[in-house]
């Protein structure tokens, strides 16, 4: 039986990574035939105790994402919030000793910098760290550069999300070999299939994404803020922004922002946490689909805050949700301008699309059939296919 061990203490959030995770352990659970076991290891971060009563169980994971994991457990790790580099030091180690004696280790966790000791090692990248060559100063660099060359050489391949997350794994770490992209699952073929009926239709447009501050920001705040500012030019839309809130502060703060925002117009819809049926309807209805994340950020300085692939997109694009989304990041991978939607650079420009959409509805029409062609490029079955050339070129 092979053992493997996942390192993802984020699970709690079932958001995008912990979907392409969920899937993964799937795919590992049937390359394997089921003679496996698969641990997720997660700890207490951000203030999510792993530890509650209340804390995600693996059904929860199978419900949310429609999937069956049989084979696949959750691992706590009593580690306590890093105050200091000195305990951040101490908390990398033990996490990475817990992966001795696996045969397998898989690091899901985001701008992570964890290595691993199993048999085989595989980094799952939704955007590369920085070295800490790069960010350390005076007596803690040289101790960097250690941990660096360790990262580096520790890991047989580095998986990741987009042709945009692997550009910067190569800009930061002049990885050339060793890595390739697999893009995330986002619904099955089967799934696919009746999504765009343009019957359906409706004058609405939609964001999804969760409401947080930090790193890649959805920009909820910004988009409603466009669609005030040129209420007049898109009036007769509703606009509707659907996402799920972190108990931590700084995002309840944002969420309440976004929808004292909105409450001063009658046409502004705020999905809090909602049914997955409720979204899926939403995606149906919906004839353009907004994405800002990366909006007012230098791309070249700040790389990271950009959004590296771009699942929800994807998923408009399956129901026939015209994307209208920033030039940024991964979205200029799924998004072909003028083909199946439109990337913008402004915010007049945004608004600009947008109404060309509005106003032309065989130009509308025409490009929902195209995105529909173009998100069947990120199906379930792909991503299955890969993995399991990943898994035969690590003769595992």
């Amino acid at each position: 039986m092979k053992s493997i061990l996942i390192l993802n203490p984020y699970l709690s959030t079932l958001g995008g990574g912990e979907k392409a995770m969920g899937y993964f352990c799937r795919s590992l659970e049937e390359y394997f035939h089921y003679d496996v076991n698969i641990d997720i290891l997660v700890f207490n971060t951000y203030g999510v105790d792993v530890f509650a009563e209340d804390y995600i169980e693996i059904k929860d994971l199978n419900s949310q994402f429609g999937i069956q994991l049989k084979k696949t457990h959750i691992k706590k790790l009593n580690l306590p919030i890093s105050k200091s580099w000195k305990e951040t030091v101490k908390n990398k180690y033990f996490v990475e000793k817990v992966s001795r004696g696996y045969d397998i280790f898989v690091n899901f966790m985001f701008l992570s910098k964890h290595i691993g000791h199993a048999k085989k090692n595989i980094y799952h990248c939704f955007f590369p760290p920085k070295r800490y060559a790069m960010e350390l100063r005076g007596r803690g660099r040289a101790l960097g550069i250690l941990y660096d060359l360790m990262f580096l050489l520790r890991y047989d391949l580095y998986i990741s999300n987009s042709q945009y997350t692997n550009h910067w794994l190569a800009e930061f770490w002049k990885l050339k070999r060793r890595s390739r992209v697999v893009y995330p699952p986002v619904f099955s073929e089967k799934e696919m299939k009746g999504r765009y009926l343009e019957a359906k239709k409706k004058n609405i447009i939609l964001s999804v994404g969760r409401f947080f501050v930090g790193t890649h920001s959805k920009k909820q705040l910004d988009m409603v803020r466009f669609f005030m500012e040129y209420s007049h030019k898109l009036s007769g839309y509703e606009y509707h922004l659907v996402g799920s809130v972190s108990e931590r502060e700084a995002d309840q703060s944002y969420l309440k922002q976004v929808e004292a925002l909105a409450r001063e117009a009658g046409n502004i819809h705020i999905h809090v946490n909602c049914k997955y049926g409720v979204l899926m309807e939403l995606y149906q209805q919906a004839k353009i689909f907004w994405h800002a994340t990366g909006y007012g950020i230098d791309e070249n300085k700040e790389p990271e805050k950009m959004e590296h692939f771009g699942i929800t997109t994807v998923e408009a694009m399956s129901y026939g949700a015209v994307p209208v989304v920033i030039n940024k990041g991964g979205q200029k991978e799924t998004v072909e301008e003028g083909v199946n939607g439109f990337r913008w650079d402004t915010k007049q420009e945004c608004v600009e699309k947008t109404c060309r959409l509005m106003n032309d509805g065989i130009l509308r029409k025409r490009m929902a059939q195209e995105s529909v062609k173009r998100a069947a490029n990120y199906s379930v079955e792909e991503f299955d296919r890969q993995n399991r050339e990943v898994l035969h070129g690590l003769n595992l």
